[in-house]
């Protein structure tokens, strides 16, 4: 190395940069906390060819939200191949908010639809701004009329600690 720029020196900067540059994503990933959610859900589905396009809404109670209002912001699932997607939005009593999005697979049973997958934070509002977490989930829908159900389902897994991300 040159005199100019040293072991000492090399190492100085290299514990700099890894200081500044590591060291947020490392804490970032240590604030998850168990998070669960438990939901029922009133859907309707407007279906053309293959393609259920679903609207729903209830209630669930979550964790760190406690009881909230659930909905659909999107849905939309394949009835030929039971792969659908969705975003779902848990709104509490304060007005803190969680969109999830999901990726599933709805195998058909004698009553309805088995659903499961998985699930990501996409984004949140108050308490719950930046928050990050994903998991499973799974679920039931029984069919009401050849276009109404009511579903039953049920979220696993982590989510960044609420209020972790305030400065």
């Amino acid at each position: 190395m040159s005199k100019f720029f040293s072991k000492s020196k090399f190492r100085t900067v290299l514990f700099a940069f890894l200081f500044c540059f590591a060291a947020p994503s490392i804490a970032h990933a240590g604030g998850q906390v168990p998070f669960r959610a438990s939901y029922n859900l009133e859907l309707v589905a407007d279906i053309v060819g293959p393609i259920a396009t679903v609207t729903s809404e209830g209630s669930a109670l979550v964790s760190h939200l406690g009881a909230v209002r659930a909905n659909s912001i999107s849905e939309t699932v394949n009835l030929a191949t039971g792969v659908g997607i969705a975003v779902h939005q848990f709104t509490a009593a304060n007005g803190d908010t969680i969109r999830i999005g999901f990726q599933f697979l709805a195998l058909p049973t004698p009553a309805g639809f088995e659903v499961s997958g998985e699930w990501e934070i996409l984004s949140g509002t108050g308490r719950f701004t930046g928050a990050t977490g994903s998991g499973s989930y799974s679920g039931d829908v029984a069919f009401t009329s050849p276009v109404t159900a009511l579903g039953t389902f049920e979220l696993l897994g982590t989510i960044s600690s609420p209020g972790s991300l305030k400065k």
